[in-house]
């Protein structure tokens, strides 16, 4: 018996990728009615391979090639990702490690970027890169593709179901307590982003997850063409949508929910205006907020800390994205093979790596 802990966009895949593999025996646990209403469900649908670290550009290498074949399933356009530094000395390093990995990525000047991209205010831009190939998906047609291609496969979904805690014999994972009793596996997956780091605890580890909300705002009427316009390190974005457009920002910590809403609104509406004055003359349609789980270095958690455990959590917001390499790597995991990308930067216990183009 396989236990996957958490209904969202890795999990699902995670599920799916199992069975794919042709192993028996999987249930998926999630605790809402529906799969990914957590997180994935406002998930900005960007798919990039511009991050300042190899594993990061590896997995987003590897995920793309499941997003390209179901490029129709899952409406992938590629709109292209115009990410604007304001810190100097760090596009070229960026790019050339890229190019050294295959993507064709290019350097921009602040005079390129205005000349290709002339609604852009380049006030405090030093430089800034693209890709053609980065672009946006659908995340709730990938999440869907993978929950009806599981279930083919004899994957059981237990929906409404809380997990109470992980439980533990012999010094490893033998199963999990929920509201509706225990279940024993022989495998239990975590990754069940937020509330990871609180199950983890109860079985004595560490996770470091913080949780941030993330606000979005919808402005109506942006009927023409434009890339994901992302600014660093300030967590600027606007992406189309339709013929509209989300604006956002990195996620914040919140003692209190919604806490943050009109600081956000504030912060995020004037850094628009100012970097894409067409803002300036549309209206905000509707306000969106999610949790992020994120890690201190913003990359993921894939681990095997205990025997019978696998940790798959902290994607920093990069879930959607890189869901397929990691059921891809969860598969080749729990088949006791190795991943086609080594991991061994991810593990639980780290302090060597940094990603700094993190939304």
């Amino acid at each position: 018996m396989i236990l996957i802990i958490g209904g969202g966009i890795v999990g699902t895949s995670i599920a799916y990728h199992l069975s794919e593999a042709g192993i028996k025996n999987i249930t998926l646990i999630e605790k809402e009615k529906l799969l990914g209403t957590a997180v994935t469900q406002y998930c900005s649908g960007g798919v990039r391979h511009q991050f300042t670290t190899k594993i990061n550009c590896l997995f987003s290498l590897e995920s793309m090639k499941t997003i390209r074949a179901l490029a129709k399933e899952i409406d992938y356009k590629k709109y292209g990702y115009l990410i604007l530094d304001m810190e100097a000395g760090v596009t070229e390093a960026r790019v050339r490690m890229q190019n050294e990995l295959g993507i064709k990525s290019e350097a921009l000047t602040v005079n390129q970027i205005k000349e290709r991209f002339p609604f852009v205010n380049i006030d405090g831009i030093l430089a800034g890169s693209f890709f053609s190939e980065d672009g946006i998906a659908d995340p709730s047609m990938l999440l869907s593709y993978y929950e009806l291609h599981a279930r083919r496969n004899g994957v059981k979904f237990l929906m409404e179901t809380e997990v109470i805690k992980i439980t533990q014999e012999n010094g490893g994972i033998n199963g999990i307590e929920t509201n509706l009793g225990k279940i024993r596996a022989d495998w239990v997956i975590l990754t069940a982003g937020a509330q990871s780091k609180e199950l983890g605890e109860m079985i004595g580890l560490n996770i470091p997850i913080v949780n941030r909300r993330k606000y979005v705002f919808v402005i109506e009427g942006f009927k023409f063409d434009f890339p994901l316009v992302m600014e660093v390190p300030t967590g600027w974005y606007i992406k189309k949508e339709g013929e509209d457009a989300l604006i956002g920002m990195s996620g914040k910590e919140e003692q209190v929910a919604f806490e943050k809403q009109q600081e956000s609104l504030v912060e995020t509406v004037e850094a628009s205006m100012h970097r894409i004055p067409e803002v300036e003359k549309r209206g905000i349609k509707k306000t969106l907020s999610s949790l992020s789980d994120e890690t201190p270095d913003k990359h993921a958690i894939i681990d095997l800390p205990l025997p019978g455990l696998i940790i798959a959590t902290g994607f920093s917001g990069h879930g959607f994205m890189h869901s397929p390499a990691t059921g891809k790597i969860v598969a080749n995991l729990i088949k006791g093979e190795k991943p086609s990308i080594d991991i061994s930067e991810l593990k639980l216990h780290r302090s060597h790596i940094k990603e700094t183009i993190a939304i």
